[in-house]
């Protein structure tokens, strides 16, 4: 496992992927064959690329999180991995919609009642 100095995070291969997450190898591959997560991140050492044959696969922290989430959906409502990818993909929606409520949300003000005797 490496990190990457570009996006402050880990950079992992699938083989650490599917260690750090506690899952079988063909459930990791499905979730990249559903496009759940992809491999996408290309390791650096010590700013020169690492040399890897194009069969190599990379993924970072964020990713590892959402095998992880997607782990705890399938365990806990014994989901599918194509319903996975749909959970996930609402509850990122619903996040962003929640953020962007927040965003427009008029500033709340306090009223302060004051009395004069």
């Amino acid at each position: 496992m490496q990190h990457s100095t570009e996006l402050n995070d880990i950079i992992m291969s699938l083989d650490e992927l599917v260690t750090a997450c506690g899952q079988e190898r063909t459930w990791v591959l499905a979730l990249i064959e559903e496009s759940i997560i992809t491999p996408d991140v290309s390791p650096k050492v010590n700013e020169q690329r690492v040399t890897a044959d194009s069969s190599s696969q990379y993924f970072s922290g964020y990713q590892l999180s959402t095998v992880r989430r997607a782990s705890r959906l399938s365990r806990d409502f014994d989901a599918s991995v194509p319903a996975i990818g749909l959970i996930l993909e609402l509850l990122e929606e619903v996040e962003q919609l929640r953020q962007f409520k927040r965003q427009f949300e008029p500033q709340s003000t306090q009223v302060v009642e004051v009395t004069w005797e």
